[in-house]
């Protein structure tokens, strides 16, 4: 190669090296901004704002796909044997799904140790003698089935009359059930307990053998705290990005 040749190359390097370091100096200027403006637009007006919502979707997913996955599923539809519950419908365990209350939850977690983790809602073990916090009277298997009924008598799944007759004396008082799931079934979103009368399940498949499981061991299940994880920006990205999900699922 001649000399000439030679500098050409070097010239063309030093050329492509430089767009480089100008185009990531861009990107770190523009990603830097973008972080400022999600953080300092309130949490539930983000996604009236087009540019922030794919900005947030950009930083998040990866984020998601590394922290949040292995519970939730790639596709965020949860997995039901963990008892982590599908992000993309609007079954909500806690709040309605807006971006704030989703944020809430990813910072502080769920009975996560954190002191302002969501933690008022726990399913006490219903075949044992019951736990020193609640002093609830444990269940029969005869008892715990009645309940069942009851439960699927809610979803209108079930034929046995006098059975969902008896459950409903028990979910209403022995039991005490109404008192996380309110006395309709429908739940109670402010300590998350789940509406037990629609068919979308956090726990098992729904079946009597899966729902006696839950009641008579008892759920509890737990989100980590991300905030001294994840920095603020990343956390807000989060909850934008699962909301929009959420939102445009059919």
């Amino acid at each position: 190669m001649s000399a000439e040749r030679e500098s050409l190359a070097r010239h063309g390097a030093i050329i492509a090296i430089v767009c480089l370091l100008l185009g990531s100096i861009g990107w770190y200027a523009y990603s830097q901004t973008m972080k400022y403006r999600l953080m300092a637009t309130e949490a539930d007006l983000v996604p009236a704002d087009v540019g922030l919502v794919h900005f947030a979707q950009g930083l998040a997913e990866p984020a998601y796909q590394k922290n949040c996955a292995s519970c939730h599923g790639r596709t965020l539809q949860g997995n039901s044997r963990l008892g982590a519950p599908d992000l993309t419908d609007s079954d909500w365990l806690y709040g309605f799904g807006k971006v704030s209350q989703i944020e809430y939850t990813i910072n502080y977690g769920i009975r996560s140790g954190n002191p302002k983790a969501r933690n008022l809602a726990f399913m006490p073990s219903f075949a044992h003698p019951n736990d020193d916090k609640e002093k609830l009277a444990a269940l029969t298997p005869g008892e715990i089935k009645n309940v069942i009924q009851y439960v699927f008598s809610l979803q209108e799944r079930s034929t046995d009359t006098a059975a969902v007759q008896r459950g409903a004396a028990i979910y209403s008082d022995k039991g005490a059930c109404y008192d996380c799931h309110a006395r309709d079934g429908r739940g109670d979103h402010e300590v998350g307990a789940p509406n037990l009368a629609d068919t979308v399940w956090l726990n098992g498949d729904g079946s009597p053998r899966s729902v006696f499981q839950s009641i008579a061991a008892g759920r509890a299940g737990v989100c980590p705290a991300w905030k001294d994880r994840l920095e603020p920006a990343v956390i807000r990205a989060l909850a934008v990005f699962i909301h929009q999900k959420a939102t445009i699922s059919p």
